[in-house]
């Protein structure tokens, strides 16, 4: 087209010539005012393409953050001691609560509160990170009591004419001026002591929970009361040092010896039977990619339908491997995209981020390995997530946590979480373990849980976070902000 133009303006140019040739009086400017006239004819249109690609291409840069907030991973109440008949404290020297937990593979922790009895709001509880189940890949076995310190819960002054042992000391007691939770001491050697042991069987740890002082003194007697015991994978499971109590059932534990309203609020279910606090497994969360596009349905990968040959969907959901998705859909796709700031794999606490530079009226899709899965994987439905509102405005804050879900691949044979030698962790070598019997990618609606001995545990809702009262797998929350 513009050669064309080209070719017209110099065949006017020289039709112009020719007529004016022999009239040696016509002014010259008037070819210049001729060829002047159509150039201006011809960029006109130009200006309106550029000004419209402009528009096109307007984008919006966004800091995106996918948070691993796996936490609880089970609750057991411990209430009979080694002599006992019937549920109650162990007052006598050499009695003790043994607990046993399911915790099958490594990255659990364990937080335990037992009260001591003879004082107002005292109890016995590991320090804050709790007590790591293995190191280095093997169970921890033996003594741990220097893991476990006697705290100050922060709700009754201490006084000895209201301790819980006292006479109708359970329902009296001044407010403490300090309501924090705070150690009294870290020495508790004197007065319980706390071992590990660890049957390879059953994959089970029993923990032991001895009342070495018993109450038999004249001095700091010791009782302990029944109590919970939390495999967790963060900090502060029951408690934040320096904080008050959270109000969950911790001050029931140190006021009374009552576990009950703690128990039932770590195990609290949905409608539909979801959990709403316990996370369905512990994994870790592999490098990920976020992704900007304007189709009806995501680009990358369809449910129900076989992953597409090149689309980097096993190679993600397999081995945590997003550079083979990130060139389908920078080069293939020509759309915009952006892995992970972090390159290595983030566990519970830890966080995913990236920045996007998106168009304006594009959706959100995203990608990341369930890394203790032979090809799972979490991404929006494939509608993709809304970045703007009808105005053009940006959509901020976590509401994508509640269009996050957990896909199977269909490329790889299940194995139990966290338990399969061909999974990411345990492998031999990438794209290692046997082909899935159905190999359309699907949502993982079911979970059996043989790493925790939570059972199975079910969920529409998705992978979700602790805060969604829908109740999930509470294994993410997501965020968006403008940058």
């Amino acid at each position: 087209m513009k050669n064309f133009r080209t070719f017209r303006s110099l065949l006017v140019i020289a039709v112009i010539a020719l007529l004016y040739s022999c009239d040696e009086d016509t002014p010259i400017e008037t070819v210049a005012e001729t060829q002047q006239v159509e150039p201006e004819a011809k960029t006109e249109p130009e200006s309106v393409a550029e000004e419209e690609i402009a528009m096109e291409t307007e984008t919006m840069s966004f800091n995106i953050t996918i948070k691993n907030v796996v936490q609880y991973l089970s609750a057991t109440v411990f209430n009979m001691d080694n002599t006992a008949t019937e549920p109650g404290p162990v007052p006598d020297a050499g009695c003790f609560f043994t607990i046993d937990l399911k915790a099958a593979a490594p990255g659990g922790r364990v937080s335990f509160a037992t009260m001591s009895a003879a004082s107002n709001d005292w109890f016995f509880a590991p320090k804050a990170e709790g007590i790591a189940l293995f190191e280095n890949g093997a169970p921890v076995t033996g003594d741990v009591t220097d893991q476990v310190y006697l705290w100050d819960a922060g709700v009754e002054k201490e006084d000895p004419a209201t301790f819980t042992t006292a006479p109708d000391g359970a329902t009296a007691g001044e407010p403490d001026p300090d309501n924090t939770v705070r150690i009294v001491t870290t020495d508790v050697a004197k007065f319980i002591s706390v071992y590990l042991s660890y049957n390879e069987e059953t994959m089970t740890f029993s923990l032991k929970i001895e009342n070495v002082r018993g109450n038999k003194v004249e001095t700091d007697p010791i009782i302990i009361t029944p109590g919970i015991a939390v495999v967790h994978a963060q900090d502060n499971a029951l408690f934040e040092p320096g904080f008050p109590d959270a109000g969950h059932g911790l001050a029931e534990i140190a006021l009374r010896g009552n576990p009950t309203h703690i128990y039932e609020w770590l195990t609290a279910t949905c409608d539909s039977g979801s959990p709403l606090r316990l996370s369905s497994s512990f994994t870790v969360l592999a490098p990920g990619i976020v992704y900007a596009f304007n189709d009806e349905s995501d680009p990358v990968f369809t449910q129900g339908e076989q992953a597409m040959a090149g689309s980097g969907i096993e190679e993600s959901a397999e081995d945590g491997n997003t550079s083979v998705m990130y060139d389908y859909i920078t080069n293939t796709l020509a759309l915009p995209a952006a892995q992970s700031n972090e390159m290595m794999p983030v566990g519970p606490g830890g966080s995913l981020t990236f920045t996007l530079e998106a168009p304006v009226g594009s959706k959100l899709g995203f990608n990341t390995m369930f890394v203790f899965s032979n090809d799972w994987f979490m991404a929006t439905n494939n509608a993709g997530y809304h970045l703007f509102n009808g105005d053009g405005s940006p959509r901020t804050g976590t509401e994508i946590t509640q269009q996050a879900y957990l896909y199977d691949a269909g490329t790889e044979y299940d194995q139990p979480v966290g338990l399969g030698m061909d999974q990411a962790p345990f492998q031999a070598g990438p794209n290692t373990g046997a082909a899935d019997d159905n190999n359309s990618i699907r949502r993982v609606m079911e979970i059996d849980d043989v790493q925790f001995g939570k059972g199975s545990i079910q969920s529409y809702e998705g992978v979700v976070g602790h805060p969604d009262l829908r109740g999930g797998y509470n294994i993410v929350a997501i965020s968006i902000e403008v940058n």
